[in-house]
């Protein structure tokens, strides 16, 4: 008797996981509606007008090849980086003429 429950209990438990699977699976329904396509929305003469013209301004400012940054705020850095960029601006700061500081007797005459 008892190997015939067990045989029963696990073919019911089969077909309750088929029948819950198959109810999730039609309640989720499936379309690529909400996903972006990238094909559609690329004009490639905008794009290729865009690369020439940011070429363009590339090659006419040879600065802007060396930089490294267009804008820095800080927030890539660690707290050792924001402590060096503190440390530089200081200097920068100490160096410039009417910056804080001690005044040298030459200006204060």
């Amino acid at each position: 008797m008892q190997p015939k429950v067990t045989v029963l209990c696990t073919l019911l438990a089969f077909v309750i996981v088929v029948a819950v699977s198959s109810l999730i699976v039609d309640a989720i329904p499936h379309s690529h509606e909400s996903y972006w396509d990238q094909q559609d929305d690329i004009d490639r003469d905008e794009f290729l007008e865009i690369l020439s013209r940011l070429s363009r301004t590339v090659m006419s400012h040879p600065e802007m090849e060396n930089a490294k940054r267009g804008l820095d705020l800080g927030i890539s850095r660690g707290f050792s980086g924001s402590q060096a960029a503190k440390h530089l601006m200081g200097l920068a700061a100490a160096n410039y003429a009417g910056g804080p500081g001690r005044r040298r007797r030459s200006e204060q005459a």
